[in-house]
């Protein structure tokens, strides 16, 4: 498997070394949303005499940066290129590999991210000086949010591809690929942090597995959260890691069976 990784890893850099403008354009809407919400949130917490929630805008600030961080390195896409691929026959020849397609899709998300995390930092670095940002991490939080952080991706990675793999009956998954999107928007953290939502918005959030995505490692990491509730939250992200993963081989063995092979 690691002569396997290495050449599939080389492969994708070949290929994202061509595809410079995509990277570009990805840059700018993944940075975009965090930094609109920081200028909403603080001049809210400006209006409001200094605060909203306990959250200053150096604190919002904060939040976001770390959001941004985690947001990017927690991406995934394939229920997006897994339609295309479909509908196009491109998976067939993969089908009959003796690899599982799932590790090509593993080997670009590690490539991409390691490509376009480099302009993402000098952005987040101009926002930290122009608010002021100072960020005092405990040692367990940073202990802790490297193992929330790796689960939060594998959460993500499997969701996505568990939707993705019902490309196999639809051929067509963007509606539900946008409703998954736009549930994570409201529920993960991202329109704000989780401890602002309203009581019944911040139960579904810690309900559901989109708040243990995004909202989860940062607030481990920005010192949101007890170590004990910390620890409790990382379990549940364990928990629906283990969902989420059963879920995408039992949805991969019934839709290769409903596959025919579009386009081949």
């Amino acid at each position: 498997m690691i002569r396997i990784y290495r050449a599939l890893l080389l492969a994708q850099l070949q290929v994202a070394a061509q595809y410079r403008l995509s990277m570009f354009l990805y840059l700018l809407f993944s940075i975009m949303r965090p930094v609109i919400f920081l200028a909403a949130w603080s001049a809210v917490a400006i209006a409001r005499g200094g605060s909203v929630g306990g959250f200053t805008p150096a604190d919002f600030a904060a939040y976001y940066v770390i959001l941004t961080v985690v947001g990017h390195l927690v991406a995934a896409w394939n229920q997006y290129d897994f339609e295309f691929q479909v509908r196009m026959g491109q998976i067939s020849p993969r089908l009959v590999r003796p690899l599982h397609p799932i590790h090509y899709a593993i080997a670009e998300n590690m490539i991409w991210k390691s490509f376009t995390i480099v302009g993402i930092v000098p952005v987040l670095a101009i926002i930290i000086v122009t608010y002021g940002v100072q960020f005092r991490f405990e040692p367990w939080q940073i202990a802790l949010f490297v193992p929330s952080l790796v689960l939060a991706a594998a959460l993500q990675f499997f969701m996505s591809w568990c939707i993705a793999t019902t490309a196999f009956w639809t051929t067509r998954t963007h509606a539900v690929s946008t409703l998954f999107d736009r549930t994570a928007f409201i529920f993960a953290g991202q329109i704000a942090p989780l401890s602002l939502l309203p009581g019944v918005l911040q139960q579904i959030a810690y309900v559901l597995p989109f708040g243990y995505i995004y909202g989860v490692p940062t607030d481990i990491l920005r010192g949101g959260h007890d170590l004990p509730t910390s620890i409790v939250l990382i379990a549940g992200q364990t928990i629906w890691v283990v969902v989420a993963f059963v879920a995408s081989r039992i949805v991969w063995s019934y839709g290769v069976r409903a596959y025919t092979a579009v386009g081949a």
